[in-house]
């Protein structure tokens, strides 16, 4: 698309040495918006290691790997430059050992006491059975609900715990003279947690190795598919995406050419109504300022949603007793280019005959 803008005309008159040198000066300006077809993407390579050799050899692998499938998905990549390595030495707590994974268990019971005169017996039963909690139906005041709780390192320890206690309350409550079809369990689970002992905490010395580069890409419609290469190779992006155009100078020499063709027009147009004619330019001066859109990133939502149910369908399915949860779906980003906005100001200084 193209648009021509032309400023208005100042005529003046110039006298130099007593003879009048008539001027005329006109502006025009040309617009034009193309499409980038050139990204220009700064990635990041980092890795950690104890071993300052190993962190390097890992760093290049990655970064071999990362070239050699770009190569199989027959991928055109203008360059690849690295402008920035460095290493890094940190001193980190070393909280790896220190970690643990403890096994929580929780089985929720019911009793049903008809005889009133038992329920002191069931209290001090709790008690001594360390029962978390034990408290009565808000509605029908002869059911009680109880809460187990029992952790170990070992899932099956926990488990075995906590439905050791609920065998023991049951047979003792049989005593007391409560039907056992009256002691149920009707919710149970068990999960795992990591935590940390109190083990003193070590200091560990890393070597970090930084490769930041830069990729051009020529064909931009590819542009996501390099990403995700790149994370899957463990190279993050850098900053922002920067578009361009391969045939700029082409570009600029046409909106010139065209802004300058109509300064003319125009002063050819003012000239009509005199008896003067359009002489030769004196001065030319011009200037092409770019206007670069931000990269688009549309979340494809459509993908997303049907992730989303999926995760609640898993979810819903999951038995209580499941040790891990499902992951909630990460939503898919769009990298889209916009146009890039070229204007073309050209002031000429026509001389008038």
């Amino acid at each position: 698309m193209k648009k021509i803008v032309l400023i208005l005309t100042l005529i003046f008159s110039v006298f130099t040495f007593g003879e009048p040198i008539r001027k005329i000066s006109v502006t025009g300006n040309a617009e034009k918006e193309v499409m980038p077809d050139i990204a220009k993407i700064n990635f990041r390579v980092y890795t950690k290691n104890e071993n300052l050799k190993k962190a390097g050899q890992e760093n290049s692998q990655n970064m071999e790997n990362f070239k050699s499938e770009l190569r199989k998905k027959n991928i055109s990549v203008g360059s690849i430059e690295t402008y920035n390595y460095y290493t890094q030495k940190t001193t980190e707590r070393d909280t790896a050992e220190n970690k643990k994974t403890e096994y929580y268990t929780t089985l929720y019971f019911t009793v049903k006491i008809t005889d009133l005169t038992k329920i002191p017996d069931l209290i001090s039963l709790a008690e001594s059975s360390k029962i978390k909690s034990l408290k009565s139906d808000s509605t029908d005041k002869s059911i009680y609900y109880g809460e187990i709780n029992r952790n170990s390192r070992e899932k099956a320890t926990a488990i075995s715990d906590t439905f050791k206690v609920y065998d023991n309350v049951k047979s003792q409550l049989s005593r007391l003279g409560i039907n056992s079809n009256d002691i149920s369990v009707y919710s149970y689970s068990a999960v795992s947690k990591e935590i940390t002992d109190n083990k003193p905490l070590k200091n560990k010395e890393y070597h970090n190795i930084y490769n930041n580069f830069v990729l051009e890409l020529k064909d931009i419609n590819k542009i996501n598919d390099v990403i995700k290469i790149a994370e899957n190779n463990k190279i993050n992006i850098q900053g922002s995406i920067a578009f361009d155009i391969s045939n700029k100078e082409q570009k600029e020499s046409e909106l010139y050419n065209t802004a300058y063709e109509q300064t003319k027009t125009k002063a050819a147009s003012i000239l009509r109504s005199s008896e003067m004619k359009l002489g030769d330019p004196l001065v030319v001066s011009e200037s092409i300022s770019y206007q670069n859109q931000a990269v688009m990133e549309d979340y494809d939502y459509r993908q997303q949603i049907a992730g989303d149910e999926d995760y609640v369908s898993k979810a819903m399915m999951m038995e209580v007793s499941a040790e891990k949860t499902v992951p909630a779906p990460e939503p898919q980003v769009d990298y889209k280019p916009q146009v890039i906005k070229l204007t073309q100001n050209v002031s000429v200084l026509f001389e008038m005959k």
